[in-house]
């Protein structure tokens, strides 16, 4: 007889437990736009956000190669399945795999001349990449690089 339905949108507009609690939400939230906004511009491509990055990495050595150790420390992500992001781009003739002449354990990843090519078409849709953060002043650009930096380095 007590029973009081409580809506799912009263329980998503539920308050903040404190503005940190907030804050929290509003990164995670504010990552996933970001996210989308650059998953939507590699869409055309065939591209996923963690495969363009790769590729990016790689480009920046071309025509050189990087073990997947090597890649691994250049990537943002903390924790890239990094496998099977390869594995993707092997299959998509973007990526190839090459043992080391100097150590057959020794695995190099490295761009063809083509899918290098196919980065800089792609990258060209990223010229303006800041486009998601341009509202912003410059002292707030600032202020929010100090502050992300610091929560990343306490």
């Amino acid at each position: 007889m007590g029973y009081t339905f409580t809506s799912p949108s009263a329980v998503m507009n539920k308050p903040y437990r404190n503005e940190y609690h907030r804050l929290i939400a509003n990164l995670h939230k504010t990552d996933g736009y970001i996210v989308n906004y650059f998953a939507q511009k590699l869409a055309p491509f065939d591209l996923s956000v963690q495969q363009y990055v790769t590729l990016r990495r790689l480009s920046e050595v071309y025509p050189n190669s990087l073990t997947a150790g090597e890649l691994k420390e250049k990537l943002n992500d903390l924790n890239p399945d990094l496998t099977r992001l390869i594995d993707r781009l092997v299959a998509k003739n973007l990526v190839v795999r090459e043992v080391d002449p100097d150590n057959r354990r020794r695995v190099n990843l490295r761009l063809t001349a083509e899918s290098n090519q196919f980065v800089e078409k792609v990258a060209v849709e990223f010229n303006d990449f800041e486009a998601v953060v341009s509202h912003l002043t410059d002292d707030e650009v600032n202020t929010l690089n100090t502050l992300l930096t610091k929560i990343r380095t306490k």
